[in-house]
């Protein structure tokens, strides 16, 4: 079987290892770790851009949707501009780990050691401290919670609310990514010891998912927050979320199994269809409806570490560690 990247799609030489990739303005941004940023249409010419003395550590759609956030080891938060300008959001002086935004409520939120630093309009507006160094930030579909993972487990705040005192989510252990549902109703984290805990809101009810053979770096919920795929095992763990108990006794769904550890996974904007990649550097994409699938690109010399669809669900970016990247249309 040909992978579909040689049927409908284009091969891109990054130049350097992917961070993550993001659709700005029908374009594919790869954030990489030489500091700088590709900029890569269907069609057309490739730009790169140099945004960062050093790599890029996190990146995110600016609210606007019409740029992208940046954060490098060289301490800098910038916003990148399609036309290859490149403005300083700040100077934080520490390495920017974590970036999330929400074009909803207009923030963007960076992590540096134990602050989340936010964002309104461009400009600081407050900052919250936590106990211990960052593991990861996200924000619910609304743009107003927060939750950040850290150790011993994850608090939550309105993100805009700067004296917001925080619920905490107590759970020993070093907690390292972080993710919040659709409906805001739960909050899961993949922890040091290769397994996921998660709490139901607003009872805060533990979750306990385990038997992963590696840590757990990539989420992704289905629109409906139904399904969150998981990476870090031979095939995309997906568990459900049906029911006041969400997972708790149920087996997860269990697609694209082979050889290599899923790396990545990205759920299809509309549709129950996830795109997976793997630690050998191939991609698939599996529709839960059938179980049909489609290879994307096939194995090469490192692992995917950036997927993302088009807001249109008609495309979808790849970029891997050796700095292979692709555009696929699987429309």
């Amino acid at each position: 079987m040909t992978a579909q990247v040689y049927e409908s799609g284009r091969r891109l030489a990054l130049g350097g290892a992917a961070t993550s990739v993001h659709w700005i303005g029908g374009e594919a941004f790869f954030a990489l770790g030489d500091g700088n940023v590709l900029a890569a249409p269907r069609d057309g010419e490739i730009r790169r851009i140099a945004a960062h003395d050093g790599a890029i550590l996190s990146a995110a759609p600016h609210p606007d949707g019409k740029r992208l956030v940046t954060g490098g080891d060289d301490g800098r938060a910038n916003i990148v501009s399609a036309d290859g300008a490149v403005a300083p959001l700040a100077e934080l002086r520490k390495w920017v780990h974590h970036l999330v935004s929400s074009a909803a409520s207009g923030v963007i939120v960076a992590g540096v050691g134990k602050d989340a630093v936010v964002f309104r309009a461009d400009k600081e507006a407050h900052r919250f401290t936590y106990p211990s160094t960052l593991g990861s930030l996200a924000l619910d579909a609304k743009g107003r919670r927060l939750a950040a993972a850290h150790y011993g487990g994850a608090t939550l705040r309105y993100v805009l609310t700067a004296d917001d005192k925080g619920v905490a989510l107590n759970w020993a252990g070093s907690h390292l990514a972080c993710t919040i549902s659709p409906d805001g109703g739960y909050v899961i984290t993949a922890m040091q010891e290769n397994a996921l805990h998660g709490w139901r809101l607003p009872e805060k009810t533990d979750l306990r998912m385990d038997g992963y053979p590696a840590k757990t770096r990539s989420f992704s919920w289905d629109k409906r927050g139904r399904w969150l795929a998981t990476s870090g095992a031979n095939a995309a763990i997906v568990w459900p979320f049906v029911g006041k108990l969400g997972p708790q006794g149920k087996p997860p769904l269990q697609p694209g199994e082979r050889e290599a550890l899923v790396t990545a996974v990205a759920f299809h904007p509309t549709e129950e269809v996830l795109a997976i990649g793997y630690a050998d550097g191939a991609a698939i994409v599996v529709r839960f409806a059938d179980g049909m699938g489609m290879e994307l690109d096939e194995p090469g010399e490192g692992a995917v570490s950036a997927l993302a669809w088009s807001a249109d669900g008609k495309r979808i970016a790849i970029g891997d560690e050796a700095g292979r990247g692709a555009l696929v249309d699987v429309s």
